[in-house]
């Protein structure tokens, strides 16, 4: 159930003026695009960090295996 306002009450913005001028200027909206593509930048570093993590641990886990057998071989 909606609640229709007066229109003196509802053309007002309530937020600061010096807000509302900061939030239009194109410097802002720069500077807002520049840490979104920073924090997409972020992201990816982490999975490519994720992805070298993991592939390290599959390759140390093939050589401790390796090394396994190796030991068993020489105790029989």
């Amino acid at each position: 159930m909606a609640v229709a306002l007066p229109e003196s009450v509802a053309s007002k913005s309530y937020m600061p003026a010096n807000i509302r001028k900061r939030s239009c200027s194109t410097a802002f909206h720069a500077k807002l695009e520049r840490i979104r593509q920073s924090a997409r930048e972020c992201r990816a570093r982490k999975n490519l960090r994720y992805q070298y993590l993991e592939e390290l641990v599959l390759s140390r886990e093939k050589a401790v295996c390796a090394l396994r057998e190796e030991l068993d071989m020489v105790w029989m």
